[in-house]
């Protein structure tokens, strides 16, 4: 009995300290469901986010393009736009609801060639800016790359198979 307590014993210090791999959202960090955090956040670290202002979907449209409103607005709860500095006048602000589903579609639509890879949009957890080069560079947010391989650029796996999330502002921190 001695040894199979011994066992048991080993056998939950070894699982306890294992390290659990997080689900692919809890990478992105904290998830952010309200434009007034999400305004906040991109104060705190760019400096600035001013004169807020929530969107309507047809100024989403207008504010983003034909192609990429009919592929974000299924899935956007709310957007609104603010004034990050000079380099950043009009910053969009999008809310995600069912993000497993949006990056799906987006999977979907680079494997027929809708879109490709382009750093507009950078994302968090449930959320997107639409300056992509802020995002990553100030915000330590994500672009969102599918069929992507590039061990120098820090990524974190997105929920859908075969995409993830890269910043290549993070090169060389080893992932």
């Amino acid at each position: 009995m001695p040894g199979r307590a011994l066992v048991g014993l080993l056998l939950l210090a070894l699982t306890a300290c294992s390290p659990q791999q997080p689900p692919p959202d809890q990478g992105l960090g904290q998830p952010i469901t309200s434009i007034d955090d999400l305004a906040s956040l991109v104060k705190e670290r760019a400096g600035g986010c001013r004169n807020v202002q929530t969107g309507t979907p047809q100024e989403f449209r207008q504010f983003v393009g034909t192609l990429f409103a009919d592929m974000y607005q299924p899935y956007v709860t709310e957007w609104a736009t603010c004034s990050v500095s000079a380099d950043f006048p009009r910053v969009g602000l999008v809310l995600f609801k069912d993000f497993k589903e949006f990056q799906a579609s987006w999977r979907d639509a680079m494997t027929a060639g809708r879109v490709s890879d382009s750093p507009q949009f950078s994302f968090g957890n449930g959320y997107a800016v639409t300056q992509g080069y802020l995002g990553t560079a100030k915000l330590g947010l994500f672009y969102l790359r599918c069929n992507y391989n590039d061990p120098k650029v820090h990524q974190i796996p997105a929920d859908v198979e075969g995409c993830v999330f890269a910043n290549p502002e993070h090169r060389g921190h080893g992932h």
